[in-house]
This record gives C-alpha cells, sequence and structure tokens, in this order.
C-alpha cells in the first residue's frame, strides 16, 4: 500500500478545518433514536458526490444507485480535495461486528488510503477501514473483520494494519463520535479519482441508497445537468455545519441527495429534479436559471422562495435595475402543489411551467404551460395567468 506521508495527512487535516467553509452539507434530518441511515455529503476543492446508477451493481445489490465519490487533483501534491458521505442514527457504543462495505474504480494501483470508512470516537482518535490496493472495473469487499484497520489516538497512538477488536481495544470506553466513508486520494490520480460505494453495513444495518424524502422535514433532490449547488441549514440532524461557515455550506451536486427543508438550490447554470412527499402521493419539479429556499408547509403545498441580491439602491434604474433582476429568477415545471414567492407576489401551481422574476419595481410571472394563480401582496389581489399570458405585481409604491 502506498500510504500518504504523516505530514501531507496533517497537510490535509488542517486544509479539512480551514477550507470546512466550502464544504458540502447535504443531510436528511435524523429523528431521535433512529437506526444507521445516510445524513450528509462534504465536499472540499474539487469534489462531487451523490448516489448515482450503475447497472453493474455488487452482490446482494437491491438497487441500481451507489454512493460516487469524485475528487480532482490538479498534482501528486494537490491534499485538498475531498468527498465525504457522512451517516446518522449511529449507536453510542461501537456495534460488536465490524463494518464492511463494497467499492469499485476504474483505476489500478495503489489506494492511497481511498476509500475508506473512517470512525471518530469520542476521545479524539479514529479508526479507518482501507483497501490495499485498486482493482480496476470490478467490485471489491472490504470485511472489516481482517487486519486492514489504521488507528490513530486513544492509548495506542498510530497503528496499521490491526483489526476492528484491536481498534476498539485502543479506544476502550470511548464512545462513537461520527462515521463516514471518505476519498481524498485525488492526489495519486490527478485528473480524476472516482470512486463507487455500495452495500455499506454497520450496526447490524445495510445502506445502498438514500433516504426518502419525509413530509414537512426532507425533500430529494436529482442533479440533471450543469452544475447544482446546494447550501444547507445551519444546523442539520443537531449537527453544527463547518467551523467558519456563517450560513451552512455549499458546493456541486453529483447524482441524488436527501435534503433538509431550507436547504437553498443555487440551479443557475444548472437543471435540478426536486421530490417532495404528501400524504402518499409524491410531487416532482424540475427548475434550473435560479437560485432558492426550498420549504414545505403543513398541507404539503412546496414552498420555493427565490434568493440572490438584487442592487436596488438608488442609483440603480434602467439597464443596471434589469440586469441585476436576471440573477433573481426561476424556471419551473412540475406535477403536484408548488409554490413560488418573489418579492411582491408568489405564484401556486398545479402541473404547470412557469417562469419568476424578481426585479427591483415588481415580480413578473410567465406562464407557458397550465395556470398560475398570482398573490399579488401589493393589492391583496388573486389573479389566474394562463399559458400564453404573464403578470406583473408592481412594488409598493412604483408606478404601474
Amino acid at each position: 500500500m502506498l500510504h500518504r506521508p504523516a505530514a501531507n495527512r496533517r497537510i490535509v487535516s488542517r486544509a479539512l478545518i480551514l477550507c470546512a467553509a466550502t464544504a458540502l452539507w447535504l443531510a436528511a434530518a435524523a429523528p431521535a433514536n433512529a437506526q444507521f441511515a445516510f445524513n450528509t455529503f462534504i465536499t472540499q476543492g474539487e469534489a462531487t458526490t451523490g448516489w448515482v446508477n450503475d447497472t453493474d451493481t455488487p452482490p446482494g445489490a437491491t438497487d441500481q444507485l451507489s454512493l460516487q465519490l469524485f475528487v480532482n487533483g490538479s498534482s501528486s501534491q494537490d491534499f485538498d480535495d475531498a468527498a465525504r458521505a457522512l451517516f446518522t442514527g449511529l449507536p453510542a457504543d461501537p456495534p460488536a461486528d465490524a463494518p464492511s462495505f463494497y467499492f469499485k474504480v476504474s483505476t489500478a494501483g495503489a489506494s492511497g488510503g481511498s476509500v475508506r470508512f473512517l470512525i471518530r470516537f469520542s476521545d479524539g482518535g479514529n479508526g479507518e477501514l482501507r483497501p490495499l490496493t485498486l482493482q480496476a472495473g470490478q467490485w471489491t469487499f472490504v470485511d472489516g473483520a481482517g487486519p486492514n484497520w489504521d488507528t490513530s489516538g486513544g492509548s495506542c497512538g498510530f497503528q496499521p494494519d490491526l483489526t476492528y477488536s484491536q481498534v476498539l481495544a485502543c479506544h476502550s470506553g470511548a464512545q462513537i463520535a461520527s462515521v463516514e466513508i471518505l476519498n481524498d486520494s485525488g492526489w495519486l490520480f490527478p485528473g480524476g479519482f472516482s470512486v463507487l460505494v455500495d452495500n455499506i453495513s454497520y450496526a447490524g444495518v445495510t445502506l445502498s441508497g438514500p433516504a426518502a424524502p419525509v413530509e414537512t422535514s426532507s425533500v430529494t433532490l436529482t442533479q440533471l445537468s450543469g452544475d447544482v449547488v446546494v447550501r444547507v441549514p445551519q444546523s442539520v440532524g443537531g449537527q453544527a455545519p463547518p467551523i467558519g461557515s456563517a450560513s451552512g455550506s455549499v458546493a456541486r451536486l453529483k447524482g441524488t441527495a436527501t435534503l433538509p427543508l431550507g436547504s437553498v438550490i443555487d440551479s443557475t447554470t444548472g437543471r435540478a429534479r426536486l421530490f417532495a412527499r404528501r400524504g402518499n402521493r409524491q410531487q416532482v419539479g424540475n427548475f434550473s436559471d435560479g437560485r432558492f429556499r426550498v420549504r414545505q408547509a403543513e398541507d404539503g403545498e412546496v414552498l420555493l422562495t427565490l434568493r440572490g441580491k438584487l442592487d436596488c439602491g438608488a442609483r440603480s434604474s434602467g439597464a443596471r435595475a434589469e440586469a441585476s433582476a436576471t440573477r433573481r429568477r426561476l424556471w419551473g415545471s412540475s406535477r403536484g402543489r408548488f409554490r413560488t414567492r418573489g418579492s411582491y407576489s408568489s405564484g401556486s401551481v398545479r402541473g404547470t411551467k412557469w417562469l419568476t422574476v424578481d426585479r427591483c419595481n415588481g415580480t413578473l410571472t410567465v406562464v407557458r404551460e397550465g395556470i398560475v394563480q398570482v398573490h399579488d401582496y401589493g393589492t391583496g389581489d388573486r389573479v389566474l395567468v394562463r399559458a400564453g399570458q404573464s403578470y406583473f405585481a408592481h412594488a409598493a409604491g412604483k408606478t404601474r
């Protein structure tokens, strides 16, 4: 195995803290006493992650989804790229049975320590389950019962090639702080290093896909094309976002992830598909060309609030105001109950294709298909806007 030098590992650890404000936290809110489940994505540097379709499944797979962790190191000295998947529903005490997982890569050679299953203990130490070598194009089973663990901290300091039980002995009395799957070996394969992971087993549970959306709690988002950027709320599942993050963290999504309500989705240069539950029905919407925060009302209606800065100061007029308005807009097409909110109006839709644009002097709604019921905040009117029509809700005090 080609181990990353200790000094380099310290560099990466320091970078994970200092650069954490650019990390990606894609998470589902974790109910109390939940069993082991997928919780959060994090990416750092040039990296993407998400659940993706893969027809070549590992033995025992029940679906065609696999966890993809992609990093793109620029050189053998680039240690700043990492893709992670974190989990929730962890038992306080380490389970007796060793964890395991399947992985597949397209590159053969030394592993560089990735992909690995990382346990963080409450004593500040770690246990890392990692393969020694990479076999291209085939699923490889990593059995945590073998002598393929590294440990650091605890009573043993750094020790390689231990068994799971030996790792637990090095952290006797410590509880589980967090569990994650990690790929940070882009430095070893500059130009792109992608890992697929599946059938992740821990604490008696085997995971092979994202959590389903939960009404009034979470939604599922799929990146369809381009860049889809997500910012999650300040606190998710009782876990704070990275150090240095004032209002959550952002990064690109590849594939599918479960998001807590309150997340901000940026599809300015991409297209995203949003899934939400309403009773026993699934609601679906495709969105592009804008940024929005997603919430859900008690009656199941999905609320999309336009986000982005509008420069509407005293000097903002004419072409400048129009240019700034292009940064707060959203195209949508949906099946189910969705409502978009601009600064001066909202539009309720059911099976519609529509555009919402915020301008300094009002909010414009354009309907291409179906019907949108627009609520004009200034007048209080509720207006039905049909296909081929538009409605402009003027800002208070503006001339019509």
